[in-house]
C-alpha cells in the first residue's frame, strides 16, 4: 500500500453490507468540484471508484463490480477525513 496516498484500508467478510465507519462531513478537495465524493479501490477486482455522497448527506454507498459486496460509508462526527480507501473483499 502506498502511504503516500493516504490510504484507509477495509476487508469485507460474510455476505451483504457492511459499514466503513464514520466519515467528517466536509472535504476542500471534493467540495471543490461540486458534491462530495470517495475514491474507493476494490482489490479483489483491481477497480477504481468514485462514490458520491448521498441525496440526503448522510452516506456513500460502493459495490464492487466483481462480486457485488455493498460498502456503506457513514457521514458523521467523530470520522476520518481520508477521502482514498481500498476494500478487500
Amino acid at each position: 500500500m502506498d502511504q503516500s496516498l493516504h490510504r484507509d484500508q477495509v476487508e469485507l467478510s460474510g455476505a451483504g453490507e457492511a459499514s466503513g465507519g464514520a466519515l467528517s462531513g466536509a472535504s476542500g478537495d471534493a467540495q471543490a468540484s461540486g458534491r462530495p465524493f470517495l475514491m474507493v479501490t476494490f482489490t479483489c477486482a483491481g477497480a477504481y471508484q468514485r462514490v458520491y455522497r448521498s441525496l440526503d448527506g448522510t452516506h456513500y454507498m460502493a459495490r464492487c463490480p466483481k462480486c457485488a459486496k455493498t460498502m456503506r460509508f457513514v457521514v458523521g462526527a467523530g470520522g476520518t477525513g481520508q477521502r482514498a480507501f481500498q476494500v478487500s473483499c
